[in-house]
């Protein structure tokens, strides 16, 4: 007879419940998941010269939405991709539009996200944070 720890169990019923889970999720949102992986994360903005420190925006995927949010400035924003640009994107509030481009480093990997806002007047490199 197999005797079976009361961890391998746990274990093995959280491993069914993130198979189900990954099996239930909404292929469009398992897609823009995968498409946008190499630009979620936790990005650094330097802006200490306009007396607002540094500033980290969060990149990530929710509700099939691709979301920015500057967790010291509000609510996140809804990225909208520009057509035919790849990782280049627009985030409008009631009182301005952001343009969020993604580059790549030196090894090929999105790292950098340049942020342009005309109407306040910033132009800003970001860096992701690489944990």
């Amino acid at each position: 007879m197999i005797k079976l720890h009361k961890k391998s169990i746990l274990s093995a019923i959280a491993g069914v419940m993130f198979l189900i889970g990954m099996l239930t999720m909404p292929a469009a949102a398992q897609d823009l998941e995968k498409k946008y992986e190499p630009i979620v994360g936790d990005y650094q903005f330097d802006m200490t010269e306009s007396g607002m420190g540094v500033l980290t925006v969060q990149i990530y995927v929710e509700n099939d939405v691709l979301w920015a949010w500057a967790q010291e400035m509000g609510d996140p924003g809804e990225m909208v991709p520009e057509e035919g640009e790849e990782f280049v994107f627009t985030i409008e509030d009631d009182m301005s539009m952001w343009l969020l481009t993604f580059q790549k480093d030196e090894n090929g990997k999105f790292t950098k996200c340049h942020a342009v806002n005309e109407t306040q007047e910033i132009d800003i490199m970001g860096e992701k944070i690489i944990e």
